[in-house]
């Protein structure tokens, strides 16, 4: 039995509110802790290091052995724990060892949960082009909570107990889901061989890297711009609020996006939509123009995302529905977001926060290529693809 799209929505966004509680102000709670700036990297490093290790573990289980309400439980546990440690020890060791098992904790929440959701949406009276509208909520969650912290911060309380609070919301809410599916231990190798020899894979792992590393060199990086240009904290938090807004309003419309794109050209937006806004970002000096230019967030990291979770469950076996989101996840927030936190620093200690968004712009060109490559390879005329389209739709119906 499926959850209800209602648990859902409640799961994304008590699940990225407990994101939006902490991972904003982390960096400033270390530096507070009196940590130095290659500790603080290191430590960040711990995030995405701790998904790209655990996500695909947790992915291949939940498909093999169809528990994915079990491994919810077991990672919601894992990140409760790792809040624990940040929360009560300033050591780095004990805090390096919290923020891996916070995020190797959270990393199947993301890509099961998305499973969850597709499958959820694939029942009569449905649409899986939807997801966005589910998915939003998440990203409501985190605005609302970081808007909350960012206001208690300023009053001296610490966001880190908020986000526990958040964090242990999450694993209640993880007790709603079923802790087995339907049927016995699934023969998943063959599939994900199948699924790994698949031609639109290497171009959308590849952008998903690339495009995740500007993400997520942006959310760690925009503060220190701003603040090395000379520009208040606000400016930051209405970058945040305009660009979060505009991810919302792109999954709600999600649904006819895709349909009149299809996700390779959705991808491709995407990445190009990125280009002029880490350009502008190294170039403006203006308050209000780098607040205006993040309203190509919602297409660079909202559209990119419905995307690539849409075009990874509609390409890959359902037998690895669960091994096929994380691996998105772990190319992306994993590979990606680690290469940028080990080099965006070395940047800025070089030649400073505009010359990391100018070499974003490098990379979301990049990025571009590979979603063009993507685009070409997932042509509907190309007739080796439809004859392997057809002998994939009937080795699922087998």
């Amino acid at each position: 039995m499926l959850p209800s799209l209602s648990l859902l929505r409640w799961f994304y966004f008590v699940s990225l509110g407990a994101l939006g509680a902490v991972i904003p102000f982390l960096g400033a709670r270390l530096e507070a802790a009196g940590l130095s700036g290659h500790q603080i990297g290191g430590l960040m490093a711990m995030l995405p290091l701790g998904r790209l290790v655990s996500a695909p573990l947790w992915g291949w289980l939940a498909d093999r052995f169809a528990m994915a309400g079990l491994l919810l439980r077991i990672g919601c546990a894992l990140a409760v724990l790792g809040e624990l440690l940040l929360l009560f020890q300033a050591d780095p060791v004990y805090a390096a060892v919290g923020l891996f098992l916070f995020s190797a904790g959270r990393a199947p929440l993301g890509p099961l949960v998305d499973s969850v959701t597709l499958q959820a949406l694939s029942q009569p009276g449905h649409d899986p082009r939807e997801y966005g509208r589910v998915r939003l909520w998440g990203s409501i969650g985190f605005l609302g909570f970081a808007i909350v912290c960012g206001r208690l911060s300023d009053g001296g309380f610490d966001p880190l107990v908020l986000g526990a609070g958040l964090v242990l919301a999450t694993a209640a809410l993880a007790f709603r889901f079923p802790v087995r599916g339907a049927g016995g231990p699934a023969p998943v190798l063959p599939a994900l061989r199948a699924l790994l020899q698949q031609p639109f894979l290497v171009p959308l792992l590849g952008m998903a890297c690339l495009q995740a590393m500007t993400l997520s060199v942006y959310d760690t990086f925009f503060s220190a711009h701003v603040r090395a240009l000379g520009l208040p904290s606000m400016v930051t938090a209405a970058a945040v609020a305009v660009g979060v807004t505009c991810e919302v309003a792109v999954m709600r419309f999600g649904r006819p996006l895709l349909a009149r794109l299809g996700a390779p050209r959705a991808l491709l937006l995407a990445a190009v939509s990125a280009v002029p806004r880490w350009a502008l970002i190294a170039w403006v000096t203006d308050p209000v123009a780098l607040v205006a230019v993040q309203v190509l967030h919602g297409v660079a990291f909202g559209l990119f995302w419905i995307a690539g979770v849409q075009l990874m469950a509609t390409r890959a076996p359902a037998q690895v529905s669960a091994s096929a989101q994380s691996l998105f996840s772990a190319a992306s927030y994993g590979v990606g977001a680690l290469a940028g936190a080990l080099l965006a620093g070395e940047v800025r200690a070089a030649w400073g926060t505009a010359a990391i968004f100018q070499g974003l712009t490098l990379l979301s060109c990049g990025a571009s290529a590979f979603a063009a490559w993507l685009v070409w390879r997932e042509r509907p005329e190309r007739p080796e693809r439809s004859e392997r389209s057809a002998r994939g739709e009937g080795t699922r119906a087998a």
